[in-house]
């Protein structure tokens, strides 16, 4: 486990922490590894296939559904996909923020390549002192990313984490999501940042190490970030909301802060049978305009 055991207020710098490898059930303290299988069925080819989700504990196989059934989780029918791009995505944060508000931790979580969708930073500081994780839009990106399965109480549980985002919804149409086992979900949801992203010079809206980004805004003179300790400038900064405050202010103010550009809708009730499908490789690949990279409007 890591030494900041879920909470990175406690090691800003590690942020985002390390993704999940590939796909997991977790449970509790546990995270076991499961196996996406393509299955075929008469109702299956109806529909173009199916995945069947197995943990290899044991001699044989369990289904992920079954799983859940014997600990009494919320099943799959009753779970929200909700694509992951940061700190999420690392199985230590998301006990933590589960298990300190209450919430039961059984999640699955399957791991994939997203298209057309990159990463980069917020425009504003975390309480925690440092810049999270966004999502943007990147034409012909290719960003691998974790897909999260939360049960209605996961769900409010992890809203509740997320100040600074608001959880929106995408269409494979736009941002096409390849998972194990030939998995290609038609829509998710995913937590899009309120202030905008950081555009950085020379880099643009990309994400990097805290040290770097924390550097990038010091050689551009941003307020309160010219130490030479980068961990220092984060504790300054976690310990400080008007420092907090001013920094995002200058950013806006410089026009570091820019669109997103994602396209996106309201993200409304989602469950995942709805939006589970598979299809073949060969499919024809959507086409995705660029989208203009625009600072943000004061």
């Amino acid at each position: 486990m890591d030494d900041h055991g879920g909470d990175l207020s406690r090691a800003p710098l590690a942020y985002p922490g390390t993704p999940v490898p590939g796909p997991r059930l977790l449970v509790g303290d546990c995270d076991h590894t499961v196996r996406p299988r393509h299955t075929r069925s008469l109702a299956a080819a109806r529909s173009g296939g199916c995945v069947r989700c197995e943990l290899p504990l044991g001699p044989g196989a369990e289904t992920v559904e079954r799983t859940l059934r014997r600990l009494g989780a919320a099943p799959l029918a009753d779970r929200t996909p909700v694509l992951a791009v940061g700190s999420n995505a690392a199985v230590a944060v998301l006990r933590h923020k589960l298990t300190g508000r209450g919430v039961g931790c059984v999640v699955p979580l399957l791991t994939g390549v997203v298209r057309h969708l990159g990463v980069g930073h917020t425009a504003y500081v975390s309480r925690g002192g440092y810049l999270p994780a966004a999502p943007v839009h990147r034409a012909r990106a290719r960003t691998p990313v974790v897909l999260q399965l939360l049960d209605d109480d996961q769900l409010a549980a992890v809203d509740a984490t997320e100040p600074g985002y608001v959880r929106v919804e995408l269409s494979a149409t736009d941002y096409p999501l390849l998972l194990g086992g030939g998995l290609r979900p038609t829509r998710y949801h995913v937590y899009a940042a309120r202030a905008g992203v950081l555009g950085l010079p020379g880099t643009g809206r990309r994400l990097l190490p805290q040290r770097e980004v924390l550097g990038a805004l010091a050689a551009a003179g941003l307020p309160h970030t010219g130490s030479d300790d980068p961990r220092r400038v984060s504790g300054e900064l976690a310990r400080s909301a008007r420092r907090r405050d001013e920094l995002r202010a200058a950013l806006e103010e410089r026009g570091m802060s820019w669109s997103s550009g994602l396209r996106h809708r309201p993200a409304g009730r989602l469950r995942w049978p709805e939006v589970a499908r598979t299809g073949s490789a060969g499919a024809r690949r959507p086409r995705v305009r660029a989208a203009r990279q625009r600072p943000r409007r004061r």
